[in-house]
């Protein structure tokens, strides 16, 4: 806006020691900057677009970076420069031209990222030291896929991810890092990003926390099986697919899905009855988004539609009231209703689940639902993790059974160590 606050300078784009991207900025020119007393924090209204910042920066190599909705922090200074600030970033985005011989190789799409990795390798590679020294390693995974090829190293610090071919760029980013995260329990944090479509080219470099680079949750995928039926780890790279696939055809269940997964595995680094609230109540999503409708398609039963029929006819000549007597036909209409119980009941009966997934999901909805004021020991606070570990159970069989995965799979046992079992796919949603 012509009338907005601009500020010009120059400075230095910097990561601190917390893996935040700030900018150290010298303003040596200012226009309309509000005149404050104290210190003040702009915009004073983040959730208004008219007041969004936005940063253009040119580097010396003639590179533009843009960034928006930061905060700035001004004082009685600020409208007589030369000033000092420094401005955190959440990301910093470059976009340009591509060199036409790439545009001509198709799109590209580039991240790295420094959290625990656990996808099975199919290839080494060697490495000549300086001395002459040669070493071999089995740290790259290659996925030739419809049209494109996806190439994953796993480097000391950090991964990086090469994927060339004809794809959508965003949409393959977001698939591949729920395949990452969920099948490593981590969550991927990419710190740098460069996509190429056509002649568009984008380079995208992020603020990440660095303590999270350490944190995990629970995975029930098997990295490698011995058995002879599961030891090319096909099973494992077609999830992936199976996550693709979903994202074309569903896009709905798919990002029901890895919401649900993003909320569950950040519960996970907190308290146990943030855990508790989370998890019971991501399953009773996916439920609700997922299954239910499915199932309601499934259970055609006339027989209970006929008894409500009968019923409400019987209703209808007895004496009561217009409002009696709507009350009363509402409650009728209910019986026909799928519950979250109801849909892990049908689970059950298709032998997707078992009936003790099932007790344990109850018994923490309703811990959740109705808390108590309890004072925890060490002992308790572990058992009650056991649990809340052995619940990822059901959320991670749902979660497979969505994507159709058929393998190997480890389950969580309270008090025990994890075991391995053999999951079956189950057709329900289609």
């Amino acid at each position: 806006m012509d009338d907005g606050l601009k500020m010009s300078g120059h400075g230095t784009i910097k990561v601190n020691n917390v893996g935040t991207i700030y900018m150290e900025f010298i303003c040596t020119t200012s226009e309309n900057v509000p005149r404050a007393l104290f210190s003040e924090i702009l915009p004073k209204d983040p959730l208004n677009e008219d007041h969004k910042l936005y940063l253009r920066a040119q580097t010396i190599s003639g590179d533009v970076y843009v960034s928006d909705g930061f905060s700035i922090q001004i004082n009685m200074n600020s409208s007589y420069p030369p000033v000092h600030h420094y401005i955190i970033l959440s990301s910093i985005n470059c976009c340009s031209t591509a060199e036409p011989h790439q545009s001509k190789e198709g799109n590209y799409l580039y991240f790295e990222f420094a959290e625990h990795f656990n996808i099975p390798a199919n290839k080494s590679n060697s490495v000549v030291s300086s001395l002459g020294d040669e070493s071999h390693s089995r740290n790259q995974t290659v996925l030739e896929m419809d049209g494109y090829s996806i190439s994953m190293v796993k480097k000391l610090d950090y991964t990086e991810v090469r994927v060339t071919g004809c794809f959508d760029p965003e949409e393959l980013l977001q698939c591949l890092k729920f395949y990452i995260g969920f099948s490593s329990a981590s969550m991927p944090q990419f710190v740098y990003i460069l996509k190429r479509m056509g002649e568009g080219k984008q380079e995208i470099i992020s603020s990440i926390a660095n303590n999270q680079k350490c944190q995990r949750s629970s995975s029930p995928m098997v990295e490698n099986f011995a058995d002879k039926k599961y030891r090319d780890s096909v099973y494992h790279y077609k999830l992936l697919d199976n996550i693709i696939s979903l994202r074309k055809k569903n896009t709905r269940q798919f990002e029901s899905m890895y919401s649900q997964w993003e909320r569950v595995w950040y519960s996970f680094q907190s308290k146990n009855s943030i855990m508790i609230l989370t998890l019971s109540v991501a399953i009773e999503g996916l439920l609700n988004d997922i299954y239910i409708p499915a199932i309601k398609v499934k259970q055609n039963n006339l027989e209970l539609e006929a008894e409500i029929k009968k019923v409400k006819q019987q209703i209808k000549t007895l004496e009561l009231t217009d409002d009696q007597r709507s009350r009363i036909l509402g409650s009728v209409s209910y019986w026909k209703n799928i519950t979250a119980a109801k849909a892990l009941d049908y689970l059950i009966e298709q032998g997707v689940i078992t009936s003790a997934d099932k007790k344990l999901w109850q018994e923490l909805r309703n811990e959740s639902a109705h808390p108590k004021v309890r004072e925890d020991n060490l002992a308790k606070e572990i058992l009650e993790r056991e649990k809340v570990s052995s619940c990822l159970n059901l959320f991670h069989k749902i979660v497979l059974n969505t994507l159709a995965f058929s393998g190997p799979i480890r389950v969580l046992q309270a008090g025990k160590e994890p075991a391995c079992a053999e999951l079956l796919h189950t057709e329900i949603l289609n």
